[in-house]
């Protein structure tokens, strides 16, 4: 349960997840909680289309769908049959106030010892730097590294106080602009997970990113990533994708994404997302509102594997937390590669993870003291 893990089957295909638990085991210090928003107490007002007219205009659900949606109510009904526990635990709940876009909550005195301790611990990053000619800084973007054992902090450009995990590495900066930093800087990954920011209407606007991409932009982006350059043999990729077909084509299509980063599907994990009563958040069938979300994991190709496999399905069940929030899968990862020895990457990642790498212009966005709970002052 440390690792957020509340119920996995024995083929390891079926997964009760707790999302906070997932990301607070991943920071290396089991103090910390973050603030989190209340959980879905029920499922979600239906916004289905009801006039015949409407629903008319959606067109025929792809056959695809079906068997995916059949699938996972069998996932489910058999999660019901063998656990009878909740379905998350409990959370520290922050105010409307902490949770609203751009809200600071009230920063607490920092006394004259923590500081001196800040300081210190802010020297010590900046003589990481120097630990290694390739790894450097510039107008565009930072490169913070922790190579201790214990969480250390630095202090954001707005007077935020940062926690960064034991051996963790945050490359700070837009992808674009920090593509050079990260190529002389970044050694062979076993793991690479991105959560790209697909364009989609609402983000727009509610500017949700601080860069909106259209379509061919994102492609553009995630192509200009050199993957192959830095991915291990028989590494792994995984990459969340929404429900719109047109993304998951961008990646496995013959010349899509998959293909250009010389890697084949092997593993398709949905997220179904629940509420406390252990109801989906809307219907399994909606057509407007799906209530799961696809990471699909691919495998570099090697010499000897040739020609298409099956590719394997894991569910993973969770009650969301805030807007975006992904669980952090390092558990699974580990379960599924056999080792707790290996390099790892998250891009566009807002969290860092003990022992991984992390990089995108949000990577420190959880890791200030605003959104945590130090349990050991309470």
């Amino acid at each position: 349960m440390a690792s957020g893990i509340l119920y996995k089957n024995d083929d390891s295909d079926i997964i009760l997840l707790d999302i906070t638990r997932s990301i607070e085991s991943a920071q290396g210090d089991s103090n910390k909680r973050i603030i989190s928003s209340s959980p879905l107490e029920h499922p979600y007002p239906s916004v289905e289309p009801k006039s015949a007219k409407a629903k008319a205009k959606l067109g025929e659900v792809p056959i695809e769908d079906i068997l995916l949606q059949k699938y996972l109510q069998l996932a489910l009904g058999g999660l019901k049959e063998c656990y009878q526990g909740e379905w998350c635990l409990p959370r520290e709940i922050g105010t409307p106030e902490i949770l609203a876009q751009g809200k600071k909550r009230k920063r607490k005195k920092i006394s004259t010892e923590e500081k001196c301790q800040n300081d210190r611990e802010s020297d010590q990053l900046k003589r990481e730097y120097l630990r290694s000619d390739s790894i450097h800084n510039n107008v565009h973007s930072s490169l913070f590294c922790n190579r201790n054992s214990s969480p250390i902090y630095h202090t954001t450009s707005d007077g935020l106080r940062a926690r960064l995990p034991p051996h963790s590495t945050a490359l700070y900066g837009d992808i674009t602009t920090s593509l050079e930093t990260f190529t002389q800087s970044a050694p062979q990954f076993n793991l690479i997970i991105m959560d790209p920011p697909w364009p989609n209407r609402s983000a727009r606007r509610k500017s949700s990113y601080s860069i909106s991409y259209s379509t061919t932009e994102i492609n553009t982006l995630l192509s200009s990533i050199p993957l192959n350059d830095h991915l291990a043999e028989d590494g792994f990729v995984a990459v969340w994708v929404t429900n719109k077909v047109a993304f998951r084509d961008a990646l496995l299509q013959d010349g899509g994404l998959f293909d250009e980063w010389g890697i084949e599907l092997v593993e398709e994990w949905v997220w179904v997302k629940i509420a406390v009563s252990g109801a989906t958040i809307c219907a399994l069938d909606s057509v407007w509102r799906k209530p799961y979300e696809i990471l699909l994991v691919g495998r570099k190709k090697g010499k000897v594997r040739t020609g298409k496999k099956d590719v394997r399905r894991r569910v993973i069940i969770a009650v969301p937390d805030l807007h975006s929030r992904k669980p952090n899968l390092k558990a699974l990862f580990e379960d599924m590669m056999g080792t707790e020895k290996y390099e790892a990457l998250e891009i566009f990642a807002r969290n860092l993870t003990a022992g991984w790498w992390a990089w995108g212009n949000e990577v420190l966005k959880f890791q200030t003291d605003e959104h945590w709970i130090d349990e050991t002052n309470l």
